[in-house]
């Protein structure tokens, strides 16, 4: 099976979220979406309070994700999506979070990044007590001495068939507006290469789901449904604050 492969520049908080669930709703192939943030901005968990975010810096972009799981400054990071049938991810959350959490564990250390993944702590959850995703490791999480390095949440959705959006988010540098996130900047050797990581994550993480991944482009359809989302959803303050 092939794994179609996007890596986007990257781009304004509402637009990623709009591609993403465009994917989730339209790719006719399962597909791997690398891409970054510009600016930087928040993204709210779907079931977070955005009144929980007031003390935010004025002008900080605020988005909302269709995955669940706590609030997180997506700053210097590389962030994925896989938007895939239900079948292809084990059908315990646990397990495909652990299946894609060991395929990034490998690429981290091809690039000289030593983490760890969590074997106990609290189990992941669409609501978590925390309102920031980094703030304390849970189960199944990546981690260095430093503190959680990866952040993923998941979407599920039963119609038109069963269907899985995975987000992933790997800090680089760490942002100031959350300073306990551990970075790949904090262990990285000189030799360190985003676009080595990008290229070990792309053959590791289809490896995990025994596709061969293949360089592709979203198609008009998918492009269609993301502007749409973009300007009735994601950049919509009434869906942001709808919590």
């Amino acid at each position: 099976m092939r794994l179609r492969v996007l890596v986007d520049q990257p781009a304004e908080a509402a637009w990623n979220m709009a591609i993403d669930e465009a994917l989730l709703q339209l790719a006719a192939m399962p597909t791997l979406r690398l891409y970054g943030w510009r600016p930087h901005a928040v993204s709210l968990g779907y079931f977070q309070a955005a009144t929980d975010f007031a003390d935010l810096p004025a002008g900080t972009p605020l988005v909302r994700r269709l995955t669940g799981g706590g609030a997180i400054c997506h700053g210097d990071e590389v962030t994925f999506s896989l938007a895939l049938d239900a079948a292809v991810l084990p059908p315990a959350i646990a397990d495909s979070y652990a299946l894609l959490h060991d395929a990034v564990l490998v690429a981290l250390r091809d690039v000289g990044v030593i983490a760890t993944r969590l074997q106990d702590g609290h189990p992941q959850t669409a609501r978590p007590a925390e309102r920031w995703c980094f703030t304390v490791p849970g189960q199944g999480d990546l981690v260095t001495p430093t503190g959680k390095l990866l952040g993923s949440a998941q979407r599920r959705i039963r119609a038109p068939t069963p269907r899985v959006l995975h987000h992933g988010s790997l800090v680089l540098h760490r942002p100031a507006l959350t300073p306990f996130v551990a970075a790949i900047a904090d262990t990285a050797p000189t030799t360190f290469s985003r676009q080595a990581l990008l290229a070990t994550l792309i053959d590791h993480l289809a490896a995990a789901l025994a596709m061969t991944p293949e360089t592709g482009e979203r198609t008009a359809a998918e492009s269609a449904l993301a502007a749409q989302l973009q300007q009735e959803r994601y950049g919509n303050p009434a869906f942001t604050f709808s919590r």
